[in-house]
């Protein structure tokens, strides 16, 4: 759950740190006093786009940075340590600066990470339900994925499996369709890979010789100085006052020595002979070289010819000569397969088909288990809605068989609404009234939220275009959720408001310089009792409202 909430410089917010707390958190006050604000800055936190819009006018950046209670998010803890981050508290700070430019930095734990990484993170955490997801949910292509996210896991191996035919399938349908494609160009094409195959087959590709033909040109090219430095370093090694012959004096005293003091200088003539045994093997290695090392022009001019021929060939392909060796091999393949076009298509149809098969048959069963979730989901779905004053709805999935399998199946799933009685099923984005698709959205949101795990979640006026005892059953549905995660929500119901654990007051003020600021305050006693009066009466408040204010704030809580 998200505890502490800071804001810096982001919009017409100059500094504000909100505390919160489990349950369900209500946040009023007057339209534009900033709470939309608020609701944008917890977007910064879970990877929302920043834009430099939000950084307040004349300031450098925006800061926004929230402390998380992650006890209970085993998923997010485990993808944390995924990402290397340190989680030795129950606790998670999570920080976005937005600079002026329009860039940001994104922080968990005081370590940099992506915005993707942020929003993998967050995704376990918090979840914000506002206008824009009203509307993804009311979008059918997002309907089968809320189906399988709410089925937990019943099906994952079948869906698995379902995917990674289909893929099979699709990716054999395109290599026929290429080499069907360019049936008429093959010949040609075929003239050109011959010519490529035989000019690199005749080079003799092999790795690393561009690396040996550098050393060999360079040992030639350098013979006489090469001389000159191997014969010195050989007399060194060989002359009257040879290094090796001194350290073999050097051992023979040493043992003498060993004779008169036992094991005591026995390390040391090891080390000494081991020297020895070094130079002797040098001088014969510098003698090797002596008698290999001359210049030979005629070998000179071979390798020089070789090395151009390679950079001839990387100049002409653009591309190395360990890429030109595996482009060599793609090449012979492909001559391959159009030499043998006919069997190769003939083989990859037949597999298209057996392919084909498997994807419907495994997309029955899953189909099957589906639909088996379905039932359980839509019966939770008609008991959320029916509990929130919409005891005559009715909601179907339906599932209807597409022309041409995809990626998700092989059937077209949609929910179905009957808001009234009498009226017939449809489409979730063709109900006309606000307040049953806000009431529906909630339902949904309800369900989807508890099956992902999250502990959090932040609704942007849910609860716009109710009113009356739906907005009573609204306000009760929240309380209920609350008691799973905590609910924080922006609303202008006082229905809402009487419900909450915490009421904060959103005012917008003037700091000393004239410039415009929100502020947070929570409210208690006969503050919290004037603020739903004006919620249920508008701007004048009366005793009488006061009154009825005190009364829903005791029967709720009550209740």
């Amino acid at each position: 759950m998200l505890q502490t909430l800071s804001i810096k410089q982001f919009a017409i917010i100059d500094t504000l740190e909100i505390h919160l707390s489990d349950g369900l958190t209500v946040l009023s006050g007057e339209t534009g006093a900033g709470k939309s604000i608020i609701i944008d800055a917890i977007g910064q936190l879970i990877g929302m786009r920043a834009s430099s819009d939000y950084v307040r006018h004349g300031e450098k950046k925006a800061i926004i940075e929230g402390i998380f209670d992650i006890d209970e998010s085993k998923d997010a803890i485990s993808i944390l340590e995924d990402m290397s981050i340190d989680v030795d508290e129950d606790f998670l700070l999570v920080k976005r600066e937005i600079f002026s430019s329009g860039k940001s930095i994104c922080r968990i734990n005081n370590q940099v990470v992506t915005l993707a990484d942020l929003r993998r993170v967050m995704q376990e955490l918090l979840d914000i339900h506002g206008q824009h997801e009203t509307q993804t949910l009311l979008k059918q292509k997002y309907h089968l994925q809320l189906l399988d996210n709410y089925a937990e896991g019943q099906y994952a191996e079948l869906l698995e499996d379902y995917t990674t035919t289909y893929d099979n399938y699709m990716a054999k349908k395109k290599e026929l369709s290429e080499l069907e494609s360019a049936d008429q160009a093959l010949l040609q094409r075929l003239d050109l890979l011959k010519f490529q195959n035989d000019e690199l087959k005749e080079a003799h590709l092999r790795e690393g010789e561009v690396d040996e033909l550098e050393t060999d040109i360079n040992r030639i090219k350098n013979s006489e100085n090469l001389n000159i430095a191997l014969n010195n370093a050989h007399l060194t090694l060989t002359d009257e006052h040879a290094i090796p012959d001194r350290l073999y004096e050097l051992s023979n005293q040493l043992e003498r020595v060993n004779e008169i003091l036992p094991d005591q200088y026995q390390t040391l003539k090891e080390e000494v002979d081991q020297f020895y045994y070094t130079l002797e093997d040098a001088k014969h290695q510098l003698y090797d070289e002596l008698t290999n090392t001359e210049f030979d022009e005629q070998y000179l001019n071979e390798l020089e010819s070789r090395m151009n021929l390679l950079n001839n060939l990387k100049r002409k392909y653009g591309k190395d000569v360990s890429e030109l060796i595996k482009y060599q091999a793609k090449i012979e393949n492909e001559i391959n397969k159009i030499e043998n076009y006919e069997e190769s298509t003939s083989q990859l149809r037949e597999e298209i088909s057996s392919l084909y098969h498997q994807v419907l048959d495994i997309g029955q069963k899953l189909s099957k288990a589906r639909r088996k979730v379905a039932q359980t989901l839509r019966e939770h779905i008609v008991d959320e809605i029916q509990n929130l004053q919409m005891k005559d709805a009715n909601l179907e999935i339906s599932f209807k068989p597409l022309e041409q399998p995809n990626r998700e199946g092989i059937e077209f799933v949609e929910f179905l609404i009957s808001p009234n009685r009498g009226e017939p099923l449809k489409s979730l984005n063709k109900i006309a009234s606000g307040g049953e698709l806000s009431r529906i959205m909630l339902a949904l949101k309800t369900i989807f939220v508890k099956s992902r795990g999250q502990t959090a979640i932040l609704f942007d006026e849910v609860d716009s275009g109710v009113s009356g005892q739906a907005a009573q059953k609204m306000a009760e549905k929240m309380r209920d959720l609350a008691e799973h995660i905590q609910v924080i929500c922006i609303s202008h119901l006082p229905q809402v408001a009487t419900m909450s654990d915490h009421h904060l007051l959103i005012t917008k003020g003037t700091t000393d310089d004239e410039r415009t600021t929100t502020h947070v305050e929570e409210l208690t006693g006969d503050a919290r009792i004037d603020e739903i009066a004006r919620m249920i009466s508008g701007a004048n408040v009366t005793e009488l409202t006061r009154q009825n204010a005190k009364e829903m704030i005791e029967q709720n809580q009550r209740a």
